[in-house]
C-alpha cells in the first residue's frame, strides 16, 4: 500500500506576474499576449524570486520537518525535471543538493524522460514496488519546481510556464491520501520535442493527441473499476483548455472537474499535480474520508499519466 502524507508548496513566494509585464523578459507582443488569454484563458504566470537551489529547499525543509530522525534513516529524493538546457542536471548536483540538506543517507534520482508527466510516472513506479513486496516503509519524497523564466523557454506552445516548486512526502506511516491506481501510457512515435518534429509529425501529432489522451483515460478508468466509487473527482492538468474541454465533453465530467488555477498561475510544469491536490484540499477543508481524486498529467514523449487518490480517515 503507498500512501500519499503530505504536499508542500512555497506559495507564499511565489509572484503573480501579468502577462502585460512579461514583454522584456518574454518578448510577448500585443497579438501573443491575446493569444495565450484566448487559447490558455491565461492572465498572468507564476514566478518564483529565488534561485532554484533555494526555490526547492523551501519545500524541501518543510517536508523534511515531518520526519523524525531524517539524517539517520535511509529515503530516496526523486527530482523531476523537463529540461536538460534550463535546470542544473549534472550528476553530482543533486547529491550534493540532498547532503545539504542533512540527507546523506538517501538514494538521489533525477528524472526528466517523461516530461511534465515525470511526478505522477514516479508514482506510478512506486506503487509497482509497493506492490511487488518492496520496502514501503522507506519514505519517498517526489521534488517538483523549475525556473522558467529564460528566453529560451520562454515561448514554449503549451504556454508561459509558472515557477512553482512542490514536495511530495509518500509512505512515511500512514497518510491523508491512499494511492489506489496508477497508469502510464507511453506514445514512442512522438518522441521528439514538437520543435525539432518534421511538419508531418507534427500535424499528426495534433490529429492524434486529443483521442489518444480520451483513449488513454478511458484505459484507466478500466484499470480503476474494482476501486472506484461513482462520485469521484477529476483534476485535470494546467494546459491548454480546448484539449481539456474535448476531455470533459467527451466523458461528460463538467460537473465532476476541480480546474486548477490556469488563468493567474499556468502550467507549472511536473508541479501542476501536487498543486491542484493541493488547491482542492484547500477549498474542501475538511475532505470528507473517502473522497476521490483522479489526476491526469500529459509530457511531451509523448507520455500521459493518471493517479486515483483516496482521502484516508482522520488519524
Amino acid at each position: 500500500m503507498s500512501w500519499l502524507n503530505s504536499v508542500d508548496l512555497a506559495e507564499e513566494t511565489i509572484l503573480s506576474v501579468p502577462l502585460e509585464a512579461l514583454g522584456a523578459s518574454h518578448g510577448l507582443s500585443v497579438a501573443s499576449t491575446r493569444m495565450y488569454q484566448r487559447f490558455y484563458g491565461l492572465k498572468a504566470a507564476g514566478r518564483s524570486p529565488d534561485a532554484l537551489g533555494p526555490m526547492l529547499s523551501r519545500v524541501l525543509r518543510t517536508a523534511l520537518e515531518r520526519l523524525p530522525d531524517t539524517g539517520a534513516r535511509t529515503g530516496q529524493l526523486i527530482y523531476c525535471k523537463t529540461q536538460t538546457h534550463n535546470t542544473l542536471s549534472d550528476r553530482n548536483w543533486l547529491r550534493r543538493f540532498a547532503d545539504e540538506h542533512g540527507l546523506v543517507h538517501w538514494e538521489t534520482y533525477a528524472l526528466s524522460m517523461t516530461s511534465c508527466a515525470s511526478a505522477l510516472v514516479h508514482l506510478h513506479f512506486a506503487g509497482l514496488a509497493s506492490g511487488c513486496g518492496a520496502a514501503v516503509e522507506e519514505p519517498v519524497i517526489v521534488l517538483t519546481g523549475e525556473k522558467a523564466f529564460h528566453p529560451s523557454v520562454a515561448r514554449l506552445s503549451v504556454g508561459l510556464l509558472a515557477e512553482i516548486p512542490a514536495a511530495a512526502l509518500l509512505n512515511a506511516g500512514p497518510g491523508s491520501w491512499h494511492m489506489r491506481g496508477t497508469r502510464v501510457r507511453h506514445l514512442p512515435r512522438f518522441y521528439k520535442n514538437p520543435d525539432a518534429m518534421e511538419a508531418s509529425d507534427r500535424r499528426n501529432l495534433q490529429d492524434v493527441y486529443t483521442d489518444a489522451l480520451i483513449a488513454f483515460i478511458g484505459e484507466s478508468l478500466h484499470a480503476f473499476k474494482d476501486a472506484l466509487c461513482d462520485d469521484f473527482v477529476f483534476l485535470p492538468h494546467n494546459l491548454n483548455r480546448p484539449v481539456t474541454q474535448a476531455v470533459l465533453r467527451h466523458f461528460d465530467w463538467e460537473e465532476r472537474t476541480f480546474h486548477g488555477d490556469l488563468e493567474h498561475q499556468g502550467h507549472a510544469y511536473c508541479s501542476d499535480g501536487f498543486i491542484n491536490l493541493r488547491r482542492f484540499e484547500r477549498c474542501h477543508d475538511p475532505v470528507p474520508a473517502g473522497t476521490q481524486l483522479f489526476i491526469l498529467a500529459a509530457g511531451t514523449g509523448v507520455t500521459f499519466a493518471t493517479c486515483l487518490f483516496e482521502r484516508a480517515p482522520s488519524v
